[in-house]
């Protein structure tokens, strides 16, 4: 088994969810950010989790609860070198348009690195919504704020495979998205590829997922 954290483009379908009928209260947003530093930018990933009641008639006469979707509908690589004051006001940004649809959103930051001290500016700023520091680690546990990297490609690359994770077409940085989730690798080592964008998504994944 290699490191390759297998994850192929065709495993990652566009979805457009305009057709369906969908209330607020079906609908929950994870905002992930990977602060990046002086070799990396910094990245955002909006989620959307739905709650799906099963439309099969076997598995209603089960009495199976709602299925559950996660759709990528905004990745953003923010250029290399913005000040994270910069960032910070970019993060607010999304959540205020989210919140003005009436949605909740939840906002999970990568607090590794120099990410204490910007979560504490996000808080002194008031972004308005829930907001989640993790630390990313190089071990292989997680608790209620620490995660390994291994542990949160994993459940990335099952929700991928499991067919549980789309990227909305028309999704602003897909192609960046897609290509760093083909190369990702479990171990940290680098893979000649940037992985700012997988991480924000890996983030907002975990979080939707805790039950």
């Amino acid at each position: 088994m290699t490191n390759t954290h297998p994850i192929t483009q065709n495993a990652l379908t566009g979805a457009d969810l305009k057709s369906m009928n969908r209330t607020r209260a079906d609908v929950m947003v994870f905002i992930g950010v990977d602060l990046g530093e002086r070799r990396n930018p910094s990245a955002i990933v909006v989620l959307e989790r739905f709650e799906e009641w099963p439309a099969n008639h076997t598995d209603i006469l089960r009495g199976a609860g709602p299925k559950r979707r996660y759709v990528v509908r905004q990745a953003e690589r923010i250029p290399l070198g913005t000040p994270y004051t910069e960032v910070i006001r970019r993060v607010k940004h999304v959540v205020e348009r989210i919140a003005s649809t009436g949605r909740h959103c939840v906002l999970i930051v990568d607090e590794g690195g120099p990410g204490i001290p910007v979560v504490e500016r996000m808080r002194e700023a008031g972004m308005g919504c829930s907001l989640i520091p993790y630390t990313i680690t190089a071990g292989q546990a997680a608790t209620g704020s620490t995660v390994s990297r291994t542990i949160l490609l994993t459940k990335l690359q099952m929700m991928v495979e499991s067919g549980e994770l789309e990227i909305a077409a028309g999704c602003r940085d897909s192609e960046h998205l897609e290509r760093e989730l083909i190369y990702l690798q479990l171990d940290g080592k680098c893979s000649g590829e940037s992985d700012d964008l997988a991480m924000a998504l890996a983030l907002a994944c975990w979080k939707a997922r805790v039950r």
